[in-house]
C-alpha cells in the first residue's frame, strides 16, 4: 500500500511540469495567413484569446473576440468556450490549423513557412 502511495505521489509530482512545459512550447500568438489582422493567443496557464473577422463582416464592427480554456493532447488543441462550446484544431510545429482548414502561423516564424514559387527567368 505505502508503495502505491509514493507511486502515485510521483506520477503526479512528474506530470504537472511535463504539462507546464508543453503549453510553454506552443503558447504564442498565432496569426491567420489568410488575413493577418486576426490571431489566436495560446497562454501557458492553458487560456486563448481568439480575434476573427465576422462573416459577413459588419462595417463598423468586424470582428467578433472569443477567450476560454484549451486542452492540448498530442497535436489536437481544444478550445473550449466558458458557455461548453468546443472547437477542434491541429498544431504541427509552427502551423496551426482550425476546423475549416485555415491555417494559423505562429508570429515571429511566418517567413519560415511561407511556400514560395520557383523562380522562373523571364526569357523562358
Amino acid at each position: 500500500m505505502r508503495n502505491i502511495v509514493f507511486a502515485m505521489a510521483l506520477l503526479i509530482y512528474f506530470a504537472v511540469p511535463g504539462t507546464a512545459a508543453d503549453l510553454n512550447a506552443i503558447s504564442s500568438v498565432y496569426l491567420s495567413q489568410r488575413d493577418n489582422t486576426q490571431f489566436l493567443t495560446l497562454r501557458p496557464d492553458a487560456t486563448f484569446f481568439l480575434k476573427q473577422r465576422k462573416m459577413p463582416p459588419e462595417k463598423e464592427n468586424p470582428f467578433v473576440e472569443f477567450s476560454g480554456k484549451y486542452e492540448l493532447k498530442w497535436e489536437k488543441v481544444t478550445l473550449i468556450l466558458p458557455d461548453g462550446g468546443t472547437g477542434q484544431c491541429q498544431l504541427q510545429g509552427n502551423v496551426f490549423t482550425d476546423g475549416q482548414g485555415e491555417t494559423w502561423v505562429k508570429k515571429g516564424t511566418e517567413q519560415q513557412n511561407v511556400v514560395r514559387p520557383k523562380y522562373k527567368p523571364w526569357y523562358l
